[in-house]
């Protein structure tokens, strides 16, 4: 039995976020990083700024 992909994309191009939406959603994963690095837990990154782990 094979299984395939039904075809065609999941999310739209560029996920269907505007710029701006996406530019904030950048700085949020730039901002998690930056906290991982420095030693933060991620579930207290995840926490603050308001996402899933």
């Amino acid at each position: 039995m094979s299984l395939r992909y039904a075809g065609g994309m999941r999310y739209p191009e560029d996920g269907g976020l505007t710029a701006e939406r996406r530019a904030f959603r950048e700085g949020i994963r730039l901002d998690a990083g930056v906290r991982f690095v420095m030693g933060e837990k991620t579930v207290v990154i995840a926490k603050d700024l308001r996402v899933s782990v």
